[in-house]
């Protein structure tokens, strides 16, 4: 048994009760703070852009809520590989992409409907059962969470 085999084995591996207590939560925490950092970062672009066009009766554009996005996904991608690889949660490139890709669904709902302050608690909600995925005894449920939240958001947005 070479040293690669042992450690694909390790990842896979169910951590204990108390590791997964710490790891879930990590996730959502990560999951809640870059959602507030997001929601904040574009919040205030917009901000900006209604300050510096207010007096403006012609067509005012300012670059930075389309930066605001580059910067939030930026920011977001280096703090979920930076949390997730402290907390242990691994394979990154199978949990990293649909947490970070799929995210704006159920933010946009949430926000749209209920304002920040939810909006935040489903980030948490979302990188929490998206990283649920990466345990196999755990990967149903946490499917299970992530669909539901993509299924309401779909229905949230498309009403």
């Amino acid at each position: 048994m070479d040293a690669t085999s042992v450690q694909r084995h390790q990842q896979t591996a169910v951590p204990s009760g108390g590791a997964l207590a710490v790891r879930i939560p990590g996730a959502a925490a990560t999951g809640a703070a870059l959602t507030y950092l997001s929601i904040h970062l574009v919040q205030e672009a917009y901000a900006y852009d209604d300050r510096v066009c207010a007096d403006d009766t012609s067509v005012c554009l300012t670059p930075w809520p389309v930066l605001s996005y580059a910067a939030s996904f930026a920011i977001a991608l280096v703090g979920l590989i930076v949390a997730y690889r402290l907390l242990g949660i691994r394979p990154g490139r199978t949990v990293i992409p649909p947490t970070l890709l799929l995210a704006p669904l159920p933010l946009i709902a949430a926000l749209s409907t209920v304002g920040m302050w939810p909006a935040v608690v489903v980030g948490a909600s979302w990188a929490a059962s998206v990283a649920l995925t990466a345990w196999r005894p755990y990967r149903i449920l946490g499917l299970s969470a992530a669909a539901a939240l993509l299924l309401a958001s779909l229905i949230v947005v498309h009403h």
